[in-house]
């Protein structure tokens, strides 16, 4: 075993887990709370066309992340030895509140000067959620030379991935419902959620200071050497059902407050929102933990595939169900959140062995470039999902901005458009997603049952 490798850390105590993976919360925060609510809040409130407001947001969210996590990326692997991975986290949870609460200060303007706001400061949004997310990430692959005790901190990750879930998805919209809904309404619920961005990175910062750095450091990858990491055949099935299932749940996220406000006709939605993703995350929150212990015993291969199809099958079917009782969303909605805590959990302990193979077998130090290119894959893909092909399918089924913002009805072509996009999409592509990984992954035998082999593709 490369000598980089054998002096990484085994076993972590469970109080370090716990606290490193608090910063989980802030990374969900950034990712899904203006996935749920930017796109309906300029749609809704500001009364902007949703082709353009997702070509604003789609277009920093893309280009702009891309260079920043690169960058980031880069960066951490070469300044390590200086400036610890850890030390990320600080500058990023402390211009956290200012980067949220930006992007939803949107001005009493001309259109112009409006969609110009959202793309500027979108932009700094992406840079601060690149100085974090990248290092965090990448922090994980370094923690434990044993690959079972790395699916046990995704899975400690993908625990407080549901917190993140609960906060974002449930609490964030119930505020902005028991607020009045109006512009005011989302600026207070995203100042504090920006606060709360800045006290987790704290929290995880403080906690990372206990995990060793690693006694050696591996030759890190330069940034001329970056395409070399897509020879990599392991890592490169991995971003490519990545790009399939990012782009899904970007789409199913952002349709989300659109199916429950007109598919399913609820008078008050986001409320409605609010209490499904409590629901999802105390199911993502308890089936964490349950699918590391499938994985021990099925194998990390075949428990993904399990999790994906589930998740692409239960998709389809809320989008024939609109009109059920709301007992009948409940129940989706935590199926749903169940399956999304195994594929979750899973591929990111696949990314994490990926890591640690390539600093065995090639020498070099690609923790923080495989992160910043996994970064990527994740932010443009929920980018792509999330507002410019909901936007682009719900402006080609002719979807009212304005009637919306007058709090008039949608024609039943946009209805049908509604489901297309929560529903249709998002759901034949995770089965997609599914089929991919039980086709081009070969999982060692050793591994699959939690030993020291990395899982190769």
């Amino acid at each position: 075993m490369n000598t980089v490798a054998a002096k990484l850390p085994g076993r972590l105590a469970t109080s370090t887990k716990a606290g490193f993976g608090v910063g989980q919360v802030a990374g969900q925060l950034f990712r899904d709370a203006p996935s749920l609510l930017l796109m309906f809040y300029l749609t809704n409130v500001m009364g902007v066309a949703p082709a353009i407001a997702g070509t604003a947001i789609f277009v920093p969210k893309v280009f702009f992340s891309l260079v920043f996590d690169l960058w980031i990326g880069v960066a951490s692997d070469r300044l390590a030895p200086r400036f610890p991975r850890r030390r990320w986290l600080l500058v990023g949870g402390l211009a956290a509140p200012f980067a949220m609460l930006g992007v939803f200060a949107v001005p009493e303007a001309s259109m112009t000067f409006q969609v110009a706001w959202v793309f500027v400061t979108f932009s700094a949004y992406m840079a601060v959620y690149s100085t974090f997310s990248v290092p965090y990430l990448a922090q994980f692959s370094e923690m434990s030379s044993d690959p079972a005790e790395r699916t046990e901190l995704m899975g400690w990750k993908h625990a407080f991935t549901g917190l993140g879930v609960l906060m974002s998805s449930s609490v964030a919209p119930m505020a902005v419902n028991a607020l009045g809904t109006d512009r005011p309404a989302y600026l207070i619920t995203m100042s504090s959620i920006g606060v709360i961005c800045l006290v987790c990175l704290l929290v995880a910062w403080r906690f990372a200071a206990r995990i060793p750095e690693p006694a050696e450091v591996a030759t890190p990858l330069a940034a001329r050497d970056l395409p070399r990491a897509f020879t990599d055949r392991r890592f490169m099935i991995l971003c490519l059902s990545a790009i399939v299932m990012t782009v899904a749940a970007g789409i199913s996220y952002a349709s989300f407050p659109f199916f429950v406000k007109y598919a399913m006709a609820r008078e008050e939605p986001l409320h409605d929102i609010g209490v499904m993703s409590a629901i999802m995350a105390f199911a993502v929150m308890g089936g964490s933990p349950l699918w590391v212990m499938v994985s021990k015993r099925l194998g990390k291969k075949l428990t993904y595939v399990l999790a994906a199809a589930g998740h692409g099958l239960v998709t389809l079917v809320w989008g024939y169900l609109p009109d059920a009782p709301i007992e009948v969303a409940y129940v989706l909605a935590g199926l749903m959140a169940a399956c999304n805590a195994g594929w979750g959990t899973i591929v990111l302990s696949l990314l994490s062995d990926s890591i640690a193979a390539a600093r065995e077998e090639y020498g070099e130090n690609r923790a923080g470039s495989y992160s910043a290119i996994w970064s990527i894959i994740e932010k443009a893909g929920i980018a792509m999902g999330g507002t410019l092909i909901v936007g682009l399918i719900l402006s080609a089924f002719g979807f009212d901005a304005a009637a919306a913002s007058a709090g008039m009805p949608q024609s039943p072509r946009a209805l049908a458009g509604i489901i297309v996009s929560y529903s249709t999409v998002p759901g034949i592509a995770k089965l997609v997603a599914a089929v991919m990984i039980w086709r081009y992954v070969h999982e060692h035998p050793s591994n699959s049952q939690g030993g020291a082999t990395p899982a190769h593709a």
